[in-house]
């Protein structure tokens, strides 16, 4: 009987390995493939530009004089802030903008749990030009942003651009590094990473913090983002259902992340529940996603990692250690040496020294978030406050390096 199963057993630990190596090579193909764009920026079209607001009076400003320092003509910007019902001082900064005529203010009849019916109906009610460029509040522009961003519009076959999204408070401790890392990752290396030499995949995911939209795409898939909390990603979806195009600009932006353990769980928590439920609830988008990358390359090199240190173990106890036991190690190396080089290759090689505890501590964090998820749950979780306070995000300082 132990005859029958042993190769079955082995064939079961081999293909782990090979999936592992599979996926570091991947890895390290997206990273030797970056390759930022480059437009020519002699388009020029009117364009609103919109942030979201919900109990941000200690960030709402910065955002609108942002806006108002933007390197673009101004009589082809309008500006839109579109709030949730906030009970602090953010209605009346935008009031006090909006009688100097500067930017519109919208807010909807009764709250909101979440972001897209805001949005729709800012744009529905509010809006006047064709190409939307959107941010939320806490994100700071570099000044050529919204002149990057609407160049990929020239092509009428795109209906959404993807922004360059970096962490602006990396410089607050430990764990702010760690997300500036991943911001480069996800937001700038991976996004890149599909503009060079190889198509490593068409699919390209925007994020919510930054990116731009073409009105006549966002009427096609029913003037709607969905109804989950990750409206960006539901757009995403919506758009590659509908056939359009998403590119990559490199229009930099600078947001604020979270700044310590208990707002990133409660962060991935929402994050994770919408996903999965997202995913249970249309299969058949599965793929599309997921066949561009199946794991974060974080959760990845960390399941490496432990699976090398299991079969390490399982030999030890056998006393069968031999040398081709490193292999299972390979797949951690190769992804330690992707996301290093991706990070020296893109000027970011001040965060080196923090990539080890990433892919260890900070991952087992993320993993654990995620299986403390309840993934079969009927409903979302709603949009909670991160922060104890009357304010959605620190208002730290955001610096732009």
């Amino acid at each position: 009987m132990l005859m029958i199963f042993f190769p079955i057993g082995k064939i079961i630990v081999y293909s782990i390995g090979f999936i592992f190596l599979l996926s570091s090579l991947f890895y390290l193909l997206t990273v030797w493939n970056v390759k930022k764009p480059k437009f020519k920026n002699d388009y020029a079209p009117k364009v609103c530009v919109m942030a979201y607001a919900w109990q941000s009076g200690n960030v709402i400003e910065r955002k609108i004089k942002n806006f108002l320092q933007q390197n673009y003509p101004k009589d082809k910007i309008e500006i839109v802030i579109y709030d949730n019902q906030s009970t602090d001082e953010t209605k009346d900064i935008c009031l006090k903008y909006k009688k100097q005529g500067l930017i519109k203010y919208f807010t909807p009849k009764k709250a909101y749990d979440r972001k897209a019916p805001v949005l729709d109906s800012a744009i529905r009610n509010v809006v006047k030009s064709e190409i939307i460029a959107l941010t939320d509040p806490d994100g700071v522009c570099e000044k050529d942003w919204l002149k990057k961003i609407v160049q990929p519009f020239k092509d009428p076959k795109v209906g959404a651009v993807a922004g360059t999204t970096h962490c602006g408070n990396y410089y607050k401790n430990l764990f702010t590094k760690f997300r500036a890392i991943e911001d480069e990752w996800w937001y700038n290396i991976s996004v890149h990473g599909k503009n060079g030499k190889i198509k490593v995949s068409d699919f390209q995911p925007i994020c919510g913090a930054n990116y731009a939209l073409r009105r006549t795409a966002w009427k096609s898939v029913g003037e709607s983002h969905g109804k989950t909390l990750i409206e960006d990603y539901e757009m995403t979806h919506r758009l590659y259902d509908k056939g359009w195009k998403i590119a990559a600009s490199d229009a930099n932006l600078w947001q604020e992340e979270v700044e310590n353990s208990e707002q990133y769980v409660r962060q991935r928590k929402r994050w994770y529940s919408s996903n999965i439920l997202r995913l249970v609830k249309d299969k058949n988008r599965v793929d599309k996603s997921l066949g561009a990358y199946p794991i974060s390359m974080q959760s990845m090199a960390f399941f490496s990692l432990i699976y090398f240190l299991i079969i390490v173990l399982n030999r030890t106890i056998q006393n069968t250690l031999t040398s081709y036991t490193i292999f299972y190690f390979i797949p951690t190396l190769f992804m330690y040496l992707a996301l290093s080089y991706g990070l020296v290759k893109i000027g970011k090689a001040k965060f080196l020294p923090y990539v080890p505890l990433l892919l260890t501590f900070d991952s087992a964090l993320q993993s654990y978030v995620f299986l403390e998820t309840k993934s079969l749950e009927k409903e979302e979780q709603k949009w909670v406050m991160l922060l104890k306070g009357k304010y959605y995000h620190a208002g730290s300082k955001i610096k732009m390096d």
